[in-house]
């Protein structure tokens, strides 16, 4: 049996569908916020 992961692109919280906004090209530096519930994290590649 194979255990599905969550989709990246969905809110963990509340399900919806996540925004990106990409706050530094240079770096890599996105952010993906959700319109339904505020969540908002960032994510740079180390």
């Amino acid at each position: 049996m194979k255990a599905h992961a969550a989709d990246p692109r969905s809110c963990p919280t509340c399900g919806d569908p996540l925004k990106f906004e990409i706050l530094d090209d240079e770096r890599f530096l996105v952010a993906w916020s959700c319109v339904n519930c505020g969540l908002i994290r960032t994510t740079e590649p180390v």
